[in-house]
């Protein structure tokens, strides 16, 4: 049993952090198709994938839809529970309603002592204007980084960052393969409407797929 002289670098720690991000696509693509061509992107990185297409009827809206962020722990009955729990963990459970879309997508990706990340997509339809069809895409992240730990944890999250990149750099990764997805499989044009953090460009045109570069992200002042 360790007591409370254990070393700093035995301790473990997490860093969450909150991502989202919201795509205008425009494309002459059915909805089909480009369903397919977003669930094809999110399966690159992701495992665990669940998707739903409920049933949207009438025209689409002037104004598109948006998710909704709940707090079950919102309810004063449970306010002592989030206190428990820290913010980082009460910010895991984070539940994201899509009411009016017409494709919600939830896909998680572990990395054993190394990064949670969960992902949910939701598809808005929207009136078009220069295409045959027009929507948002909501996209609301979670993402959990473990750090420290023991030597054996740090000596494996070095040896998988080797591979596969920081968690920081697979989390972009994972947006931007949808995006591309949608791009070159239902020739959809996407356009940035707002995130945090911020995109700056429009990094999903890049060919490059296996590691996204430094400057597909904003760095926050």
């Amino acid at each position: 049993m360790l007591g409370w002289g254990a070393p700093a670098f035995a301790q473990d720690n997490q860093d969450t952090q909150e991502i989202y991000h919201i795509f205008k696509l425009e494309t002459d693509a059915s909805r089909g198709e480009l369903i397919k061509a977003l669930r094809l992107g999110l399966k690159e990185n992701t495992t665990d994938t669940q998707v739903a297409t409920p049933l949207v009827r009438g025209e689409p809206p002037e104004k598109p839809g948006s998710f909704e962020l709940i707090n079950p722990l919102s309810d004063g009955r449970f306010g002592a529970l989030g206190a428990l729990l820290g913010a980082g963990n009460a910010a895991e459970l984070m539940q994201v309603q899509c009411n009016g879309a017409v494709w919600i997508a939830n896909g998680q990706r572990r990395l054993r002592g190394s990064q949670r990340l969960r992902i949910t997509l939701c598809l808005f339809p929207m009136k078009a204007e220069s295409s045959a069809y027009a929507y948002h895409l909501d996209v609301y992240v979670i993402d959990v980084i473990d750090k420290g730990g023991g030597l054996d944890q740090r000596l494996g999250r070095a040896i998988a960052g080797a591979f596969v990149g920081k968690p920081q750099d697979w989390t972009n990764k994972t947006i931007l393969d949808v995006l591309r997805s949608a791009r070159e499989d239902a020739a959809t044009r996407i356009t940035y409407v707002e995130g945090q953090p911020a995109f700056e460009g429009t990094p999903w045109e890049g060919e490059d797929r296996l590691i996204p570069s430094e400057d597909d992200k904003r760095k926050e002042p």
